[in-house]
C-alpha cells in the first residue's frame, strides 16, 4: 500500500514538474501512437458473488493493483488521430485487481490477466495540457476459486470475455523531445462495472480507480 501510494505521489509530483516546462514542439496534423505502464489506487467498491444453490456473499471489496508483479504488467496504448488542437482515439488499459479482504468462502478473486478497459476518447490540448474524456467497454480475464470451485480458462474468447461498461476522465502533460517524439505523464479517474463468470454463478465487479501512468508517444 505505501508503494502504490508513493508511486502514484511521484508521478502526480512530475506532471506538476513538467506543467512548468516548456513545449518544444507541437505535434503534427495525423495520427499519434503512445505506450505507456504505471499504476492505480483502486477505491473500495460493492462485489456481489452469485452461486448456484449457495447464499450470496457480498464485500466492500479493497483491491491491489501489483501492476508490475505478473508476467502481464499493466500497461496503457492509445493511436488517435489528431486535427488541430482536438483527436479522436482508442485506448486500452491492462488495469488489474486481486482482492485483499477475501472472505472465507474465496479462496481466489482476482483479475490480472485483464480487467481491460476499451475506449473511444474525445481529447482536447487547451493550456499546454491535454484533457480526455472517453467511454467503451470492459474485458476481462477472471480467475477465481469459490467455495473449492475454481472457473475454467476455456470460455470466453481464450478466457476472456467482454463483461461491462466503463467511462474515464483524464489529464495529460507532453514533453517534446522532437517534433514527433514526445514524452508523456498522465492521471486518470475510471469508473467501470463488470460481471464476470464464476464457478457455478457469477460475480458482479464494479471498480472505480485512480491512474498515474508514465509513458512515450510518437507522431506521424
Amino acid at each position: 500500500m505505501l508503494k502504490k501510494i508513493l508511486a502514484i505521489g511521484f508521478l502526480i509530483m512530475g506532471t506538476g514538474l513538467l506543467c512548468t516546462l516548456p513545449v518544444l514542439a507541437e505535434e503534427k496534423p495525423g495520427w499519434v501512437f503512445q505506450i505507456a505502464t504505471g499504476t492505480a489506487y483502486n477505491f473500495k467498491t460493492p462485489l456481489l458473488i452469485e452461486q448456484d444453490g449457495e447464499e450470496d456473499i457480498s464485500v466492500n471489496a479493497e483491491y491491489k493493483t501489483r501492476a508490475w508483479s505478473t508476467v502481464a504488467p499493466y500497461y496503457n496504448f492509445k493511436i488517435g488521430r489528431w486535427k488541430g488542437d482536438r483527436g479522436l482515439e482508442f485506448e486500452s488499459l491492462h488495469h488489474k485487481i486481486y482482492l485483499r479482504n477475501k472472505p472465507d468462502e474465496v479462496q481466489k478473486f482476482q483479475i490480472s490477466h485483464g480487467y481491460n478497459l476499451n475506449t473511444l476518447n474525445y481529447a482536447r490540448k487547451k493550456h499546454g495540457l491535454i484533457y480526455r474524456i472517453g467511454g467503451g467497454f470492459v474485458m476481462t480475464h477472471p480467475e477465481t476459486e469459490v467455495r473449492g470451485k475454481k472457473n475454467e480458462d476455456d470460455g470466453g474468447w481464450n478466457g476472456f470475455y467482454i463483461s461491462g461498461v466503463t467511462g474515464q476522465l483524464a489529464l495529460e502533460k507532453r514533453l517534446h523531445l522532437t517534433e514527433a517524439f514526445f514524452f508523456t505523464l498522465e492521471g486518470k479517474f475510471t469508473a467501470s462495472w463488470a460481471r464476470i463468470p464464476i464457478a457455478d454463478g457469477h460475480a458482479t465487479v464494479p471498480n472505480a480507480a485512480l491512474h498515474a501512468i508514465i509513458g512515450a508517444g510518437y507522431a506521424f
